[in-house]
């Protein structure tokens, strides 16, 4: 009889001893999460390859920094980075990096993945300021036909939205 009561104790206190123990969160398996961040980032005028990534690298070492520093259980980040120009959304770059390799090297161009031709893509609408239209006498087109002549250039890409304003400026 004393052996039961002995045992009996002995579960109730090891019972006990795991029940506390998973309460306080002491048997918790350890919860690693992946997170992706996209970041949109505008194109305007000319910009320089070198200049550009550059900017964009700054971005994303700061949103990588940022995660891990408001996530402790964040374990991996993907940031791809997205620009945007003249209504046209092109990737730049992804970067793919653990918290441990960020803590070993914390420089973005050790884990990304450029896109060579985004810059190239990127760059298109500013190298052609051709106009479409040659110089006509102003009695022969009317003010409409001129303006409409320069949206169709405009939106084939032949004419830089500002080259496009300053020949409809000319016609106000």
């Amino acid at each position: 009889m004393a052996q039961k009561t002995l045992t009996r104790q002995f579960l109730i206190a090891f019972t006990a001893a795991c029940i506390l123990g998973f309460l306080n969160g002491s048997d918790r398996p350890a919860h690693a999460e992946a997170q992706d961040v996209v970041l949109n980032i505008p194109v305007y005028g000319q910009t320089v390859y070198s200049d550009l990534t550059a900017q964009v690298e700054s971005l994303v070492s700061n949103a990588i920094n940022r995660q891990f520093e408001q996530n402790p259980d964040l374990s991996t980040i993907q940031v791809v980075v997205m620009g945007e120009r003249h209504g046209e959304i092109i990737p730049i770059l992804t970067t793919t990096v653990s918290r441990t390799q960020w803590q070993e090297n914390p420089r973005v161009n050790a884990w990304t993945r450029y896109y060579s031709a985004s810059y190239a893509l990127l760059q298109r609408h500013e190298q052609a300021e051709t106009v479409a239209m040659a110089p006509v006498r102003s009695t022969a087109m009317s003010d409409l036909e001129r303006s409409f002549q320069i949206d169709e250039a405009f939106d084939s890409g032949r004419l830089t939205g500002q080259t496009a304003q300053e020949y409809l400026s000319d016609l106000d």
